[in-house]
């Protein structure tokens, strides 16, 4: 992928900016240092207005002279609770957090953005918001931030956003239109019964012999009960239920994950589990709840934006994907202004970067940083916010 010169003469703070916050990782909400560095960093390059929003995350404005659009820009700040298995010099100093899923780089982007637009600010039509977001790994710092206005004052007219993705070869661009990554919903499904002996069972109400029941039974529903021309999965990845092995459980935790690209598939699977919770404390003499934890809805990228991007992006970097069934809370933003969702490919078997996102062995080749700064430079001027 080619690299213009005013881009690569960045590369060594894009290096620079990647290795200090992959050293430094945190999570959640719980992103303080981050903050603290990237605005150390964008307080030197003249922003019009820098806001901290929902506690951790940051809007950064740069204002154009002449009432041009206002483009949006999106990175992620948050890590994984993931011991880190790299070996590289910059490796994680914070236990048991590591950025598995490649947010310091999409961070690192961003800050190089910032950098440009510095040296570029007089050239500017248009406005430029600088978005950097918390908490997407777990709850979603969208919502929170969107609520607290940064997509407004200015009005956002469109926004972008990268995920770096070691499925696709280093120096192409994955991009589609329509729905790109699936909905999403976390839920935690808890059953009660009774505690009793286990050598006296009919004393009590066994609620790990009930979520057994369910979790058999709840894998029934994407074939039986949605039709195979519609994407879904439902998966169930954790259980816990009693104390010790010669006393009947009392209480089981089940948790699991919803995916679907529909709405009306996702509250098909929603409302066939809780029958199925119905009728197990029917059956079983248990009390069954459902909790919905975490929902995103589906990654759907604007089709005029895309059609867009085709004009200006060199049409030799671009891949075409199929939409993914991993999930994003970027999609908080395209309801509310056209977005687009893109992914930066850093598969390089050469260099041996293999690993999949959230591996303690992720890592990528830090000449990526230099195309996701590219494609950014190239949507910036194509759709002429930058004289």
């Amino acid at each position: 992928m080619h690299v213009d010169a005013e881009v690569y003469q960045l590369k060594d703070r894009l290096t620079q900016h990647r290795r200090h916050l992959h050293k430094y990782p945190e999570t959640g909400f719980d992103v303080s240092s981050t903050r603290d560095y990237i605005l150390s960093w964008l307080e030197k390059w003249g922003f019009d207005e820098i806001r901290i929003v929902a506690g951790s995350g940051i809007k950064a404005v740069m204002k154009g002279n002449d009432g041009g659009m206002t483009l949006a820009f999106r990175a992620d700040m948050d890590a994984l609770p993931l011991h880190e298995e790299t070996g590289v010099e910059f490796a994680s100093v914070n236990c048991g957090r590591m950025h598995a899923c490649g947010h310091d780089g999409h961070m690192a982007i961003l800050l190089g953005l910032a950098e440009w637009l510095s040296l570029h600010k007089e050239e500017l039509k248009g406005n430029v918001v600088l978005i950097f977001q918390p908490a997407e790994e777990t709850v979603g710092g969208a919502l929170p931030m969107i609520k607290e206005g940064v997509l407004e004052n200015p009005g956002v007219d469109a926004i972008f956003g990268f995920h770096v993705l070691p499925d696709i070869p280093q120096g192409k661009i994955g991009l589609r239109a329509g729905p790109v990554m699936a909905q999403t919903c976390e839920f935690t499904v808890e059953v009660t019964g009774k505690s009793a002996h286990g050598a006296m069972p009919h004393r009590g109400v066994d609620a790990l012999l009930a979520a057994c029941y369910f979790v058999n039974a709840v894998h029934g529903l994407i074939s039986r009960w949605v039709s195979p021309d519609d994407k879904a999965l439902l998966t169930i990845g954790k259980l816990h239920a009693g104390e010790k092995r010669n006393i009947i459980a009392g209480k089981a935790t089940i948790e699991g994950i919803i995916r679907t690209f529909d709405e009306g598939v996702y509250k098909r699977i929603k409302e066939n589990i809780q029958g199925l919770l119905s009728g197990l404390e029917l059956s079983h003499r248990v009390k069954a709840q459902y909790r919905e934890d975490v929902y995103y809805p589906v990654v759907n990228n604007d089709a005029n934006l895309v059609s867009q991007l085709k004009k200006f992006l060199p049409p030799d970097v671009l891949q075409d994907i199929q939409p993914l069934m991993i999930a994003e809370d970027f999609s908080y933003y395209q309801q509310r202004v056209p977005g687009v969702y893109m992914f930066l490919g850093c598969r390089n078997e050469s260099k041996g970067f293999t690993a999949p996102l959230h591996s303690s062995k992720f890592n990528f080749d830090e000449e990526v940083l230099l195309y996701g700064l590219q494609v950014y430079h190239d949507i910036i001027k194509g759709f002429g916010v930058v004289r």
